[in-house]
Protein backbone atom coordinates (compact mmCIF):
# COMPACT_ATOMS: atom_id res chain seq x y z
CA UNK A 1 0.00 0.00 0.00
CA UNK A 2 2.75 2.45 0.84
CA UNK A 3 4.75 1.35 -2.59
CA UNK A 4 1.48 2.52 -3.98
CA UNK A 5 0.99 5.85 -2.46
CA UNK A 6 4.71 7.03 -2.74
CA UNK A 7 4.32 5.86 -6.82
CA UNK A 8 0.89 7.95 -7.29
CA UNK A 9 3.05 11.14 -5.30
CA UNK A 10 6.25 10.31 -7.61
CA UNK A 11 3.48 10.26 -10.74
CA UNK A 12 1.94 13.78 -9.91
CA UNK A 13 4.87 15.43 -9.28
CA UNK A 14 6.73 14.27 -12.20
CA UNK A 15 3.54 15.26 -14.44
CA UNK A 16 3.07 19.03 -12.73
CA UNK A 17 7.34 19.02 -13.20
CA UNK A 18 6.39 18.22 -16.83
CA UNK A 19 3.42 20.83 -17.08
CA UNK A 20 5.18 23.55 -15.45
CA UNK A 21 8.27 23.23 -18.36
CA UNK A 22 5.86 22.91 -20.96
CA UNK A 23 4.33 26.40 -19.95
CA UNK A 24 7.18 27.99 -19.30
CA UNK A 25 9.02 26.79 -23.10
CA UNK A 26 5.72 28.82 -24.31
CA UNK A 27 6.08 31.46 -22.54
CA UNK A 28 7.80 34.52 -24.68
CA UNK A 29 11.45 35.50 -24.13
CA UNK A 30 10.90 38.72 -21.50
CA UNK A 31 13.80 40.26 -23.87
CA UNK A 32 12.34 39.63 -27.34
CA UNK A 33 8.79 40.60 -26.14
CA UNK A 34 10.39 44.27 -24.94
CA UNK A 35 12.09 44.91 -28.00
CA UNK A 36 9.41 43.89 -29.98
CA UNK A 37 6.92 46.50 -28.29
CA UNK A 38 10.59 48.92 -28.11
CA UNK A 39 10.21 48.71 -32.32
CA UNK A 40 5.98 49.31 -32.07
CA UNK A 41 6.96 52.36 -29.98
CA UNK A 42 9.65 53.62 -32.28
CA UNK A 43 7.79 53.09 -35.41
CA UNK A 44 4.96 55.45 -33.85
CA UNK A 45 7.39 57.99 -32.29
CA UNK A 46 9.28 57.63 -36.28
CA UNK A 47 5.49 58.65 -37.80
CA UNK A 48 4.69 61.07 -35.23
CA UNK A 49 8.19 62.74 -36.04
CA UNK A 50 7.67 62.44 -39.81
CA UNK A 51 3.79 64.25 -39.14
CA UNK A 52 5.66 67.03 -36.96
CA UNK A 53 8.22 68.12 -39.31
CA UNK A 54 5.72 68.05 -42.10
CA UNK A 55 8.35 64.85 -44.06
CA UNK A 56 5.79 62.30 -44.23
CA UNK A 57 4.86 63.27 -47.63
CA UNK A 58 8.76 62.64 -48.65
CA UNK A 59 9.59 59.79 -46.64
CA UNK A 60 10.01 56.12 -47.97
CA UNK A 61 10.31 52.85 -46.00
CA UNK A 62 13.03 50.77 -46.37
CA UNK A 63 11.67 47.57 -45.48
CA UNK A 64 14.17 45.17 -45.13
CA UNK A 65 16.29 47.25 -42.88
CA UNK A 66 13.11 49.15 -41.41
CA UNK A 67 14.59 53.28 -41.83
CA UNK A 68 12.87 55.64 -43.54
CA UNK A 69 14.62 57.90 -45.88
CA UNK A 70 14.07 61.50 -47.22
CA UNK A 71 16.42 62.54 -49.82
CA UNK A 72 17.06 66.09 -49.49
CA UNK A 73 19.11 65.77 -52.48
CA UNK A 74 18.75 62.98 -54.61
CA UNK A 75 20.72 61.86 -58.05
CA UNK A 76 19.27 59.64 -60.55
CA UNK A 77 22.26 57.81 -62.01
CA UNK A 78 24.45 58.32 -58.88
CA UNK A 79 26.79 55.26 -58.39
CA UNK A 80 25.37 53.21 -55.59
CA UNK A 81 27.61 51.73 -53.11
CA UNK A 82 28.32 47.37 -53.37
CA UNK A 83 30.55 45.21 -50.91
CA UNK A 84 33.95 46.21 -51.59
CA UNK A 85 33.28 49.69 -51.98
CA UNK A 86 34.91 52.72 -50.41
CA UNK A 87 32.36 54.99 -49.32
CA UNK A 88 33.42 59.09 -48.11
CA UNK A 89 30.87 60.42 -46.10
CA UNK A 90 29.43 63.35 -43.80
CA UNK A 91 27.20 62.61 -41.07
CA UNK A 92 25.18 63.99 -37.99
CA UNK A 93 22.99 61.87 -35.67
CA UNK A 94 20.72 63.12 -33.59
CA UNK A 95 17.68 62.28 -31.37
CA UNK A 96 14.11 63.30 -32.44
CA UNK A 97 14.32 66.42 -29.99
CA UNK A 98 16.96 67.41 -32.03
CA UNK A 99 20.22 66.66 -29.22
CA UNK A 100 23.00 65.88 -31.43
CA UNK A 101 24.81 62.57 -30.67
CA UNK A 102 27.82 62.27 -32.86
CA UNK A 103 28.84 63.78 -36.11
CA UNK A 104 31.88 64.02 -39.00
CA UNK A 105 31.44 67.50 -39.46
CA UNK A 106 34.76 68.91 -38.73
CA UNK A 107 36.54 72.17 -39.41
CA UNK A 108 38.67 70.78 -41.99
CA UNK A 109 36.34 69.24 -43.66
CA UNK A 110 37.30 65.57 -43.96
CA UNK A 111 34.78 63.02 -44.28
CA UNK A 112 34.08 60.14 -43.28
CA UNK A 113 35.51 56.38 -44.81
CA UNK A 114 33.82 53.29 -44.86
CA UNK A 115 33.97 50.13 -46.59
CA UNK A 116 30.74 48.24 -48.05
CA UNK A 117 31.06 44.76 -45.95
CA UNK A 118 33.11 46.11 -42.81
CA UNK A 119 30.76 46.69 -39.92
CA UNK A 120 33.64 47.23 -37.34
CA UNK A 121 34.08 50.68 -36.03
CA UNK A 122 30.59 52.49 -37.74
CA UNK A 123 27.15 51.87 -36.37
CA UNK A 124 24.34 49.07 -37.68
CA UNK A 125 21.88 51.90 -38.75
CA UNK A 126 24.58 53.92 -40.15
CA UNK A 127 26.28 51.19 -42.31
CA UNK A 128 22.69 50.34 -43.70
CA UNK A 129 22.24 53.85 -44.60
CA UNK A 130 25.45 54.23 -46.87
CA UNK A 131 24.50 51.45 -48.67
CA UNK A 132 20.43 53.21 -49.80
CA UNK A 133 22.73 56.32 -50.61
CA UNK A 134 23.98 56.76 -54.34
CA UNK A 135 27.35 59.38 -54.63
CA UNK A 136 26.46 62.61 -54.64
CA UNK A 137 22.95 62.08 -52.57
CA UNK A 138 21.62 63.73 -49.47
CA UNK A 139 19.27 62.40 -47.13
CA UNK A 140 17.81 62.47 -43.40
CA UNK A 141 17.25 58.77 -42.30
CA UNK A 142 15.11 58.30 -39.39
CA UNK A 143 15.64 54.69 -37.79
CA UNK A 144 14.70 52.65 -34.93
CA UNK A 145 16.29 51.53 -32.14
CA UNK A 146 18.89 48.55 -33.33
CA UNK A 147 20.27 46.76 -29.92
CA UNK A 148 23.85 45.92 -31.63
CA UNK A 149 24.40 49.81 -31.68
CA UNK A 150 23.96 50.80 -28.45
CA UNK A 151 23.05 47.91 -25.87
CA UNK A 152 22.23 49.24 -22.47
CA UNK A 153 22.07 52.99 -23.86
CA UNK A 154 23.67 55.97 -22.32
CA UNK A 155 22.97 59.30 -20.99
CA UNK A 156 23.57 61.08 -24.53
CA UNK A 157 21.81 58.49 -26.11
CA UNK A 158 19.38 56.35 -23.89
CA UNK A 159 18.60 52.59 -24.86
CA UNK A 160 15.67 52.19 -27.32
CA UNK A 161 16.09 55.61 -28.52
CA UNK A 162 14.77 56.00 -32.29
CA UNK A 163 17.76 58.92 -33.91
CA UNK A 164 18.39 60.12 -36.72
CA UNK A 165 21.30 60.47 -39.29
CA UNK A 166 21.41 63.48 -41.82
CA UNK A 167 23.99 61.89 -44.26
CA UNK A 168 25.73 63.23 -47.29
CA UNK A 169 27.48 61.07 -49.36
CA UNK A 170 30.63 62.76 -51.19
CA UNK A 171 31.76 59.23 -53.13
CA UNK A 172 32.06 56.22 -53.89
CA UNK A 173 34.99 54.12 -55.18
CA UNK A 174 34.81 50.71 -56.21
CA UNK A 175 38.89 48.94 -55.53
CA UNK A 176 39.70 49.50 -59.23
CA UNK A 177 38.63 53.69 -59.03
CA UNK A 178 40.50 53.55 -56.33
CA UNK A 179 43.83 51.97 -57.81
CA UNK A 180 43.42 53.65 -60.95
CA UNK A 181 42.87 57.11 -58.97
CA UNK A 182 46.39 55.92 -57.10
CA UNK A 183 48.27 55.03 -60.18
CA UNK A 184 47.34 58.35 -62.00
CA UNK A 185 48.85 60.37 -58.09
CA UNK A 186 51.96 58.51 -58.42
CA UNK A 187 52.56 58.07 -62.11
CA UNK A 188 52.35 54.42 -62.85
CA UNK A 189 49.93 54.75 -65.51
CA UNK A 190 52.42 52.37 -67.42
CA UNK A 191 51.87 49.53 -65.43
CA UNK A 192 51.20 46.70 -67.47
CA UNK A 193 47.66 45.36 -65.94
CA UNK A 194 47.00 41.16 -65.63
CA UNK A 195 44.03 39.31 -65.91
CA UNK A 196 43.21 38.98 -62.31
CA UNK A 197 43.96 42.76 -61.90
CA UNK A 198 47.26 43.28 -60.85
CA UNK A 199 49.15 45.94 -62.09
CA UNK A 200 52.87 45.70 -62.22
CA UNK A 201 55.58 47.82 -63.27
CA UNK A 202 59.13 46.90 -63.54
CA UNK A 203 61.30 49.83 -61.67
CA UNK A 204 64.70 48.28 -62.27
CA UNK A 205 65.95 46.12 -64.95
CA UNK A 206 68.23 43.52 -65.05
CA UNK A 207 70.74 41.87 -67.38
CA UNK A 208 69.10 39.13 -69.66
CA UNK A 209 71.28 36.91 -68.50
CA UNK A 210 70.00 36.88 -65.12
CA UNK A 211 68.71 34.37 -63.04
CA UNK A 212 64.95 34.01 -64.12
CA UNK A 213 62.82 33.42 -60.44
CA UNK A 214 60.62 30.43 -61.18
CA UNK A 215 57.78 28.77 -59.55
CA UNK A 216 58.64 26.32 -56.64
CA UNK A 217 62.33 28.16 -56.00
CA UNK A 218 63.48 29.43 -52.99
CA UNK A 219 63.14 33.57 -53.07
CA UNK A 220 64.60 36.34 -51.27
CA UNK A 221 62.43 39.48 -51.58
CA UNK A 222 62.84 42.98 -49.83
CA UNK A 223 59.97 44.52 -49.86
CA UNK A 224 58.09 47.22 -48.47
CA UNK A 225 53.74 47.56 -48.28
CA UNK A 226 51.74 50.12 -48.01
CA UNK A 227 47.73 50.95 -48.37
CA UNK A 228 46.94 52.97 -50.89
CA UNK A 229 46.38 56.47 -48.62
CA UNK A 230 50.09 55.98 -47.69
CA UNK A 231 50.59 54.08 -44.59
CA UNK A 232 52.98 51.40 -44.61
CA UNK A 233 51.95 48.55 -42.69
CA UNK A 234 54.71 46.02 -43.47
CA UNK A 235 58.45 46.04 -44.98
CA UNK A 236 61.82 43.53 -44.92
CA UNK A 237 64.81 46.26 -45.60
CA UNK A 238 67.04 42.59 -44.75
CA UNK A 239 65.08 40.71 -47.07
CA UNK A 240 62.83 37.83 -46.85
CA UNK A 241 62.87 34.03 -48.17
CA UNK A 242 59.82 31.72 -49.34
CA UNK A 243 59.09 29.55 -51.87
CA UNK A 244 57.33 30.72 -54.51
CA UNK A 245 54.22 29.65 -56.61
CA UNK A 246 53.19 27.29 -53.56
CA UNK A 247 50.62 29.72 -51.74
CA UNK A 248 52.97 30.72 -48.93
CA UNK A 249 52.02 34.18 -49.48
CA UNK A 250 49.77 36.54 -51.41
CA UNK A 251 48.36 35.64 -54.89
CA UNK A 252 49.84 38.94 -56.07
CA UNK A 253 53.17 38.52 -54.86
CA UNK A 254 53.40 34.50 -56.67
CA UNK A 255 51.89 36.33 -59.87
CA UNK A 256 54.06 39.14 -60.44
CA UNK A 257 57.91 37.51 -58.99
CA UNK A 258 57.66 34.74 -61.87
CA UNK A 259 57.89 37.95 -63.85
CA UNK A 260 61.29 39.08 -61.97
CA UNK A 261 65.03 38.31 -62.54
CA UNK A 262 67.18 38.26 -59.67
CA UNK A 263 68.59 41.99 -58.69
CA UNK A 264 65.47 43.64 -60.52
CA UNK A 265 62.48 46.12 -58.23
CA UNK A 266 59.22 46.61 -59.46
CA UNK A 267 56.07 48.40 -57.91
CA UNK A 268 52.81 46.34 -57.63
CA UNK A 269 49.52 47.57 -57.15
CA UNK A 270 46.73 45.07 -56.76
CA UNK A 271 42.78 44.85 -55.79
CA UNK A 272 42.15 42.24 -52.50
CA UNK A 273 41.06 39.42 -54.13
CA UNK A 274 44.92 38.60 -54.99
CA UNK A 275 45.69 40.23 -51.50
CA UNK A 276 44.29 39.56 -48.23
CA UNK A 277 40.63 40.09 -49.45
CA UNK A 278 37.61 40.00 -47.46
CA UNK A 279 38.81 39.66 -44.07
CA UNK A 280 41.80 41.94 -44.41
CA UNK A 281 44.48 41.09 -41.54
CA UNK A 282 43.59 42.00 -37.74
CA UNK A 283 45.97 42.63 -34.99
CA UNK A 284 44.62 40.59 -32.45
CA UNK A 285 45.60 41.79 -29.22
CA UNK A 286 44.70 45.56 -30.36
CA UNK A 287 41.79 44.72 -32.24
CA UNK A 288 42.41 47.23 -35.33
CA UNK A 289 43.22 46.31 -38.76
CA UNK A 290 46.51 46.49 -40.61
CA UNK A 291 45.41 45.73 -43.24
CA UNK A 292 41.58 46.40 -43.50
CA UNK A 293 38.66 44.47 -45.38
CA UNK A 294 38.84 44.70 -49.40
CA UNK A 295 41.81 46.74 -48.97
CA UNK A 296 43.53 47.51 -52.15
CA UNK A 297 47.71 47.43 -51.41
CA UNK A 298 51.20 48.91 -53.23
CA UNK A 299 54.82 46.73 -52.97
CA UNK A 300 58.06 47.57 -53.47
CA UNK A 301 59.76 44.16 -54.17
CA UNK A 302 63.51 43.64 -54.74
CA UNK A 303 64.24 40.31 -55.79
CA UNK A 304 67.53 39.49 -53.83
CA UNK A 305 68.09 35.54 -54.91
CA UNK A 306 66.38 32.89 -56.02
CA UNK A 307 67.08 29.24 -56.39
Amino acid sequence: MNVTKNWLKWSVAVSLIGLLTAQMACQPDPGEALNERKRRENEEDILAYLDKTNLRPKAEKNELTGLYIIRTKAVENGQLAKEGDEVKFFFTQSRLDSVVVDSSETAAGIPNLATVGVTRGITARLYQSLQLLKEGEEAIILAPYDPTDNKGGNLLLPAYTPVRYDIKVVSVRTEDEQIQDYLVANKLTAAEKTESGLRFLLTKKSPADSAQVKAGQTAKVKYTGKLLNGNQFDASADGSEFNVGTGAVIQAWDEALVKMRVGEKATIVLPSSIGYGPTGRLNQTTGIYTIPPYAPLAFELEVVSSK
